[in-house]
Formats: C-alpha cells, structure tokens, sequence
C-alpha cells in the first residue's frame, strides 16, 4: 500500500550510494597477517613479502596485482611496501613494511652451449646506483682455485666465463663503497637455444650484423673478434633486437669473426641464467668487396646468381687465388667464373717436386679403399651399441683382476660384428699401461723382438701423446691397462683393401658376453684395440720390421683416441650420440702425429701429397671427396679430415684437441672449439692448402707449423690447382667441397673476378691476393 510513495526513497538511495564513486555490498577486506623475511638486505637482493587476507578479491602491491599469499621483491634502495586489499566492502591498506637497503651483491650460474659456465654478477650501492669506482670481485668456483672479476666504474653487472661446466655452490664476496658483501648461487640448470643464421658483412669502416634470434633471450652481447688472439675486440655491444653495427677498427679482414650470445638474463634475478654462443663470419659484402690481400664472400653476398670481386689496382705480377667452399650446399654444385685484367697462369714444372695430376701406381696399390658400405656398417654397429646404451644403461664398470696368461676374446671376423667368434689368445708383453695379446693360432707368425719395438713405442710415444692430448682413456674392466689383441681373424683382404685395426664400442658399453660362441652382446667388457696378424701384413705388402716400427703403433695410436673419444664424451659426460665420422677420425689421423708417425714419416707425407691433387678415380684428391661426408677413401676423406685437423692443430696449439673432444661434438661442437664458424674455418684450411708458408702469400695465418710437415709444399707438395683463364673457367663441387682457381699475373692496374653460380645455392667464396710462383 505505500508502493508509490517508497519508489522515490529508493531511486534516492542509489543516487546517493552511485554518488559516493563505488557501491559496497559487504564488510571490508581484512589483512590479517603482512610480514617481511629480512629488514635490511644489499641492494638488489630479494625479499620475501607474505600476507594472509579474507574477503579480497584482489591484492595490489606498489601498484601491481599480486597474488594472494605472497611475493618477492628486489629493493634497489630504502623502501615501503604497504599491501592493500580489494573486496565488495571496499578497499583497505596494510601498515607499511620499511626494508633498509645497503651496498649489495648479487650472482647467477648457468650453463653456457659450449660446455662451460657463466657467472653474472651484480654491485649496487646502497640507493640502487652502480659504483663509482671499480670493483674487484672474487669468486669462489667449487673444487677450484678462486677466479677474480674487476667490475668497471658505472657498471651494475659483469660477467665471466669458465671452461668446466657448472657445479655445485659458487660464491661472491666484495667491497663495494668500503662495505663488504657477499652471496651464493647454484647453477641455473637452463639451457637457451643459439641464435641462427648470423649474417655480417663490412659496410665502409663498421660491420653491420644480423641473425635470427631465440625466443627465451632478453637480450644478445654481439662482438667482434679477433681469430687469431681467440679474444673479442672491446666491449659486447648488448641490445634487444637481431641487428647491430659494430666497428671494425683496424683488425684486417682475414683476422675478423662475429660472436652472438643469447642471455636468457640481464642481471642476476630477473630470470634464470643461461648463455647460447652463435658464431659468423664477416664478409666482404655485396658491392664488389674491399679490395684487402684476403677476404670472403658469403652465399648472401651474391645478387642475382652473380658475385663481384673488384681490385681498383693490382701490382705487376700480382696474382689471384679464387677458392670456392661448398659449406652445407648441395652435391654438384656448378659455378663459372671469370678474370678481367689478369693474364692466363704459366706453371712453372721445374719448381714443383711432385708435378703429376694422379698419384703413382705405387701409391695407389699402397692404399687400396675398403668399400664404402663397409664403413657404412661399421658406423651403423657403432652407432646403435651406443644408442641402445644411452637408452637402457652403459654397463658399469666391473673388477677384472690382472690381465690373464692365456684367456679368450669375442673378435669379429672381417668387421662383420654379427660374426663374432671366440678365441684363445695368449699375453705376450705387459708393460706399464697395455697388455699384449696375439691369437694362438698365430703365435708363431712373429719374429724376435716384435713386441718389445711394439711396447717401448706405446709407452715412449703413442699413450704418452694421445693421453695429454686427448684425455684419459677408459678402465672398464679395472685393471689399469689397455688390451691390444692382435688376431688373423680381421681377414687378409676386405672390400678391395685390408684392415690394419679397429676398436670397437661395444667392449666399453655392453656387459661381457661369456657365452661359447660369442652370441650374446658379443663385448668383452675391456678396453681393446684390435689389430690384424703381422702375417696378413706381409700379405699387402709390409715387413714385420714395418709393422712393429710404424705401422701397428700409428694404428694404435689412431684407434686409442677413438677410445679416449668415446669414454670422455659419453662415459665420463653425457653425450646425445655418436661424434661425426670425419671429425673423429680427423683428431684420430693428428693422434698419429703427435705419437711421431703420420705426417712425421715419408709414408705419410706421401698421402697427404696424393690429397693435394686433383686425382679421380676410387682414390682422389682434394676436390673429389667432400669433407664431411664419409665415403672410406683413405686419401679424399681421411687425408682431407687430417689436413684441415692438423692445420688447426697446428694454429690453436696443445688444448684444441682436447677441447674438441670435451666439446658438445658435432658440427655445433667443433664450432666452439675452433671459435669460428665451420664455412670460415674451411676458408682458413683451403687458403693454407694453397698458400702456406709461401713468401707472397696474403699472411703467416695460413701456414702449417710443424717440423715434420712444414714448409707444407717442400715437404708434401704444391696443390693442384685449376688455372682462371681470361676466357672463363668452371668448377663442379661436393657437398662441403672446395675448388681452387688461380690466375695469371696482373700488368699493373685494375681486375676484376666474377662468379656465377647456378641458381640453386651460391658457395662462400675466398679471394686472395699473392704475387711469386706457384707450381701446379
């Protein structure tokens, strides 16, 4: 009945609630509990804020939602945090929590894609500000010597890296503004993609850069750097986008590399930490190149399936070197070229001590090719013993006891690893680190003396060089020593040659095998190198004197590194599969070397010889094989693998080995090792090929080093390579291939090289100034 007269009272009420901003349909929140973990922390450090609220919808710290039990907050400076509460009843604040700052330190570890650490520190004073000084911060690295870091003056965070990947509790202590502080961190256990496709070109005096970059980074630290010091040039330029410009001073052209680190973290705390190393090389460019005694073209440099080199003067008598790399291309590449301003090449036969185009009759009878679908299934053997071990378990480690009198061994017939047949073998010499066993069957093939030439070499020579090398090998059985067996069941002839030795993975991975007829996982749970029977090597060609004094201790020393391979990548560290073909047994061609054979004896320098021709046939020469692609060819793959390992060898020193083995393996492995990506370091090696130690050539950083093998066209021979006519030339290309073009001598004045490519991938492109002779 007073309907009429309560509607305006209503319609009054909401005016009055809708007038005040908000309607309220309840009580208000209440913060029941708000507290702090720490009242004063170093600049930068986190504090853990917690709270307990009822009837809130939403919480709001320093104007940001929050959630509803707690947060951590990093306090540049003296700072108040009041928590409010949102609900229907309203909006009600916290008493503030006042956290004193002083002068603080913060750290982060993680892992960086090349094996190794990275530490990011951070220094603030006390108002959040970088020191005005410099700061000299010493790190505590676990089972380690301290290392030390010196922050720079206005700097809130520096960086350092490790060689050994991360582990255990790092800690950083300082003094920052007379204040000492400390900290500890563990390592982040992230990992970040690298960024790809890093593309950089010279632009006048800068380098302009660009890559492709990784979600996960907030930002990338791009740099030049010098190959030949292995150090940056100045300060990382540090940016958020995938482009940068980088100056490139007065660091020539053929000494220039890009790096590409993606950081998953700016300063310690704000994300987990982790580091990604992309690697570039810097191209001459697009618009005809600089002119300079050595630069390289990249596939991008090309404009429409054409590459320019431009030379506004070139001296009399100077002459050009054009080197085609097929990095990553595809099989069969064609590109033509041609010359302006430069004559036809003469050669000069006199000057050249190994002037023939085919290697000898001799050499090739010397050097018969095991069939590709040999190594074919050897690599598949391998490579599955080591997939099934990553997948179910590597075998433990067992105690055998001291090498045994007589004993038996499963030994694969010919290489056929589903052949395996179990013999009685006897121990004829222990020395320090190996033990000496010889087929019973054979025993008598062997003269007087045989195995004491064998053992002083092993222990003077090849264990010595392949261990500092390389690393430790492995000790499965636990007894300290190396087995080598020598047996005629690895056959007299196989696929058109003959088997010198082998090691087979299945003894480090598998558990022993004890049945009769070795039909189990066929291993002998040992550290074996296997060779053949002297009497099979007088079969093809060599003297018992010749087998003890070089061939059988080389061919250890090839096999032992592919056994010191395997322990220290997959035994000791965990590996994801089995390492490349040409790159292991490229450290494994070094490894015979450094033990004093290989390229040390005429017998090795002779295959190097044969691969600087340009032979075809079932042996060939350096533009028959491709680097990478293993094919079984004893000279067109094994010497091409050796030449490019050795030259690098050569050039880094004593811990690049190593430090290719310790590496990530692969490609993306060598890469880190070598510092360089591998179009470039395959631009290094073919320049060395044709230039090394010769008095016109560009500079010192493509010649070969050692005694035994240098000066490299002395000592092996010149390379073979395609004369650059003024009416053109062409050049056919393996995948990761090479040709080499050289041309005539320049009258005085301009020249110009144009290359053609095909219209389906352009190659890297080398080319270099040199004047003087340069026998084919």
């Amino acid at each position: 009945m007073h309907l009429r007269r309560a509607f305006p009272i209503a319609l009054a009420a909401a005016s009055s609630l809708l007038g005040c901003g908000r309607l309220r349909f309840g009580p208000p929140p209440q913060i029941q509990r708000f507290s702090a973990d720490a009242s004063e922390v170093g600049s930068g450090d986190a504090v853990t804020l917690r709270w307990h609220a009822i009837g809130a919808e939403e919480l709001w710290l320093g104007g940001e939602r929050v959630p509803e039990d707690g947060a951590i907050v990093h306090p540049a400076k003296d700072a108040d945090y009041v928590l409010m509460a949102r609900g229907l009843g309203g909006d009600v604040n916290s008493a503030p929590i006042h956290v004193r700052v002083h002068e603080g330190i913060g750290l982060a570890v993680g892992a960086d894609d090349a094996g190794g650490t990275q530490l990011l520190v951070r220094v603030r004073t006390a108002v959040g500000d970088p020191p005005h000084e410099e700061v000299q911060i010493r790190i505590d690295v676990p089972a380690a010597e301290a290392q030390f870091l010196v922050c720079p003056a206005g700097r809130i965070a520096c960086s350092m890296r490790l060689a050994e990947p991360p582990s255990g509790v790092y800690r950083a202590s300082a003094k920052v503004n007379g204040r000492a502080v400390q900290t500890f961190a563990s390592p982040s256990g992230f990992a970040i993609d690298r960024a790809s496709s890093v593309r950089a070109a010279v632009d006048g005096s800068q380098v302009h850069v660009d890559w492709n970059g990784v979600p996960a980074a907030r930002a990338y630290h791009v740099q030049v750097v010098d190959l030949d010091a292995d150090e940056p040039i100045g300060e990382p330029l540090v940016t958020s986008s995938r482009s940068a410009m980088l100056p490139l001073g007065t660091l020539p052209l053929e000494r220039a590399g890009i790096v590409v680190e993606s950081w998953t973290s700016l300063v310690p705390g704000d994300a987990p930490l982790a580091v990604s190393r992309a690697l570039g090389l810097v191209s001459a460019g697009s618009s005809g190149g600089t002119g300079a005694a050595w630069q390289i073209f990249a596939p991008q440099d090309f404009s429409g399936g054409q590459l320019r080199a431009s030379f506004p003067s070139l001296a009399p008598g100077e002459r050009l070197a054009v080197l085609a790399l097929n990095a990553g291309g595809r099989e069969g590449a064609v590109i033509s070229l041609s010359a302006s301003g430069l004559s036809d090449p003469t050669s000069d036969p006199a000057a050249a001590p190994l002037s023939v185009s085919t290697p000898s009759p001799a050499l090739v009878a010397g050097h018969p090719v095991i069939a590709d679908e040999v190594h074919a299934a050897l690599r598949e053997h391998q490579d599955e013993s080591l997939r099934e071990a990553l997948s179910l378990g590597i075998a433990p480690a067992s105690l055998a006891g001291p090498p045994l009198a007589r004993t038996t061994f499963c030994i694969a017939r010919g290489l056929d690893f589903g052949n395996r047949v179990r013999k009685n073998v006897t121990l004829v010499l222990a020395t320090e680190h190996a033990a000496f066993y010889v087929d019973s069957e054979d025993f008598a093939h062997y003269p007087a003396g045989f195995f004491a030439t064998m053992g002083s070499l092993f222990e003077d020579r090849v264990y010595q060089a392949d261990r500092l090398s390389f690393g430790a090998e492995s000790d499965v059985d636990g007894n300290g020593k190396l087995f080598v067996v020598l047996s005629h069941e690895l056959g007299q002839h196989l696929g058109g040659g003959w088997l010198l030795g082998y090691f087979g993975n299945d003894d480090l991975l598998r558990a022993r095998d004890d049945s009769s007829d070795c039909g189990g996982s066929g291993s002998n749970h040992a550290d074996i190198i296997y060779l053949n029977d002297v009497a099979n090597a007088g079969l093809n060609g060599y003297t018992a004197d010749q087998a003890a004094g070089n061939l059988f201790p080389a061919t250890i020393a090839h096999e032992l590194q592919h056994l010191i391979n395997l322990n220290q990548r997959c035994l000791l560290r965990k590996c994801s599969g089995s390492e490349a073909t040409w790159i292991n047994e490229g450290l494994s061609k070094v490894a015979e070397d450094l033990a004093g054979f290989g390229w040390n004896s005429s017998q090795g320098r002779s295959e190097g010889s044969m691969y600087l021709t340009r032979s075809t046939g079932q042996i060939r020469g350096y533009t028959g094989r491709s680097l990478t692609r293993w094919e079984g060819d004893p000279i067109g793959n094994y010497q091409g693998a050796h030449s490019f390992f050795r030259y690098f060898a050569d050039r880094r020193g004593a811990a690049f080995a190593r430090s290719v083995v310790n590496g990530a393996g692969g490609t993306g492995g060598l890469e880190s090792a070598l510092g360089e990506p591998l179009p470039r370091a395959m631009a290094d090696w073919a320049t060395a090929l044709l230039l090394s130690n010769e008095p016109g050539a560009p500079s010192q950083r493509f010649d070969y080093l050692g005694d035994g093998w240098s000066p490299l066209h002395e000592r092996l021979r010149h390379l073979d390579w395609q004369p650059l006519l003024a009416a053109g030339a062409s050049a056919t290309l393996r995948a990761d291939g090479i040709a080499v073009l050289v041309s005539g001598s320049a009258a005085g004045g301009p020249a110009e090289i144009r290359v053609r490519s095909d219209g389906e991938g352009a190659p890297y492109v080398v080319v270099a100034r040199f004047s003087g002779d340069l026998p084919q």
